[in-house]
């Protein structure tokens, strides 16, 4: 493990802010560090409904600054990663009354066509549109209700897997010159003459200690900003409250529109009495969310009994055909946001704009910022307000080009066409369906994924238990993507086990590979299983 002597920034977090952070930061010949206490985008990034909004929800509240910026942010992220981020329509049922009327959606849906959705964003195929019941009920296989008018269809964006476009920037940082680790957690900061100076940091796999000295420290831990070793310098008084935002994996596809469904909900209190969730496709799957609930610390990434029922009754007999209880849940995302009010009614307001404290207006402490972010979809936009702060506090003069804005793997001008290219060029090794998901996981570096393949039959197996996972795969993740742990794997590289556990020989297999990789003990072997199982058990009887 090689460190520098001395870094122009060390930013602590690696979920989506801290990732696109050192990105940005890279990009501009700023040394950095990287430095993440699990794995990379483990944390609130992991819950996602994949949903890459571009901004119409907020013309609801007139919100023409948010609106623009998350539509600018969409259409960035589609040409950073253009394997990872694809258009998804989405469809509303409109309702009686004024609020959720055709009228109410027409207008809005005008104002943002015209006014808020860039230029080159208006694909002749990704058209806003009304209509009717009958054409609603056609489209979706929905359970109609006498106040349902007709719908509204409008295109946002999906990210094919968030996990990986975390990963990428990350990946990309590091290509650019960053050092980054993983398993690597900050104990302690050191401030002498009221500066930080260093940040003091454990490996949580060696216990190696390290240290870390920079000119800039940035706090990028999401829902821990304010929590230890911040806390002795970061006092901050208007610190928000969390709340634990929850999305369920359920089976079965609905449709290949993403439905947005306004819920009279059944529970007394842990969100909005009238709320809208969506019902996002992915896969076989079908992520609904997002519910929010106060936060509970001592249940970790996890939500009650009750709460899950809560959930269920919420969504249950929503649509023909989908009707489950509670034993149907694959998989529950579960992740820390920022509010600034969760009523006794339920009613959830969740803090509106990310923002950049600055320790020196607060405590008089130079050499600490610290991030209080909120949107996925935005995390790159914060990013690069982050910059002119930084730039300010480092004392040398950085180069004055910028490296090109294209994710690691993204190097794609068209999609279809580079599939299809793929196809003739690897079709001989592997069918077409492998090939479309390798390119929609690696993007260009699907030649490197691929040329594993020559080194032996083992890396060409299918992983036992999985569609069409290559083995080369498990063994790209350890060699290029810093994949130190059997959760690293089946989450967040390989998307074997994002949409809910995967079959036991399937884990078996992973876990072979990496064990004879790492050279794992049989003790080790039991704590990997022991990770797996606290990952996916997600519900407590409290």
């Amino acid at each position: 493990m090689k460190i520098r002597d001395h870094y122009d920034v060390v930013v602590v977090g690696a979920g989506i802010h801290g990732a696109a952070l050192a990105w940005e930061l890279t990009r501009r010949g700023i040394s950095t560090a990287l430095l993440e206490q699990g794995d990379f985008g483990s944390g609130a990034s992991a819950n996602s409904l994949k949903i890459i909004h571009g901004g119409l929800r907020y013309l609801q509240h007139l919100d023409w600054v948010r609106s623009r910026q998350s539509a600018q942010e969409q259409q960035c992220l589609r040409r950073l990663a253009p394997h990872l981020i694809r258009a998804l329509p989405c469809v509303m049922p409109t309702y009686r009354g004024l609020r959720k009327s055709r009228a109410a959606l027409f207008c809005g849906l005008s104002l943002y066509e015209k006014l808020v959705r860039p230029n080159n964003a208006k694909a002749q195929d990704e058209k806003s549109m009304l209509i009717t019941r009958e054409q609603l009920q056609t489209l979706i296989p929905i359970n109609l209700t006498p106040d349902m008018t007709g719908g509204a269809i409008w295109h946002d964006a999906q990210a094919y897997n968030t996990e990986r476009l975390t990963l990428s920037y990350v990946i990309t940082a590091m290509e650019q010159g960053a050092d980054v680790f993983n398993y690597l957690k900050v104990n302690a900061l050191e401030v002498r003459d009221g500066r930080v100076e260093a940040a003091l940091s454990e490996n949580c796999l060696t216990g190696e200690s390290h240290r870390f000295r920079c000119s800039v420290l940035v706090n990028a831990t999401g829902a821990d900003i304010f929590k230890a070793p911040f806390d002795s310098i970061l006092t901050h008084a208007a610190a928000p409250k969390f709340v634990r935002a929850v999305n369920l994996i359920l089976p079965g596809h609905i449709s290949d529109y993403a439905v947005a469904l306004s819920i009279r909900s059944n529970q007394s209190q842990g969100h909005a009495d009238d709320r809208l969730l969506f019902f996002t496709p992915s896969g076989q799957s079908t992520i609904v969310g997002t519910w929010y609930f106060p936060d509970r610390r001592e249940l970790g990434h996890a939500i009650t009994r009750d709460e899950l029922q809560q959930c269920v009754r919420d969504v249950s007999g929503r649509f023909r055909n989908f009707n489950f209880d509670e034993s149907d849940v694959r998989h529950l995302h579960i992740g820390r946001l920022p509010t600034t009010s969760l009523r006794r009614s339920g009613t959830v307001k969740l803090l509106e704009r990310s923002s950049i404290i600055d320790s020196k207006a607060e405590q008089g402490v130079e050499g600490l910022l610290s991030v209080v972010s909120i949107k996925y979809t935005t995390a790159r936009l914060v990013a690069e307000q982050s910059i002119p702060l930084i730039r300010d506090k480092i004392d040398h003069q950085l180069p004055r080009e910028i490296l090109s804005a294209r994710l690691s793997g993204g190097d794609i001008d068209d999609f279809e066409e580079f599939v299809d290219n793929k196809t003739r060029q690897y079709g001989d090794q592997l069918s077409a369906s492998t090939i479309y998901r390798l390119v929609s996981h690696y993007g260009t570096h699907i030649d490197a994924v691929v040329a594993l393949l020559d080194r032996g039959q083992a890396l060409r197996e299918i992983v036992p238990g999985s569609e069409d996972v290559l083995a080369a795969e498990i063994h790209y993740a350890m060699k290029s993507e810093k994949a130190f742990t059997l959760t690293d794997v089946i989450l967040r590289r390989t998307g074997l086990g994002h949409l809910g556990r995967p079959p036991q020989e399937s884990l078996d297999y992973c876990l072979d590979m990496m064990a004879t990789h790492y050279q794992w003990d049989d003790d080790r072997r039991v704590r990997e299983l022991e990770g797996i199982d606290e990952s996916y058990n997600c519900i407590v009887n409290v």
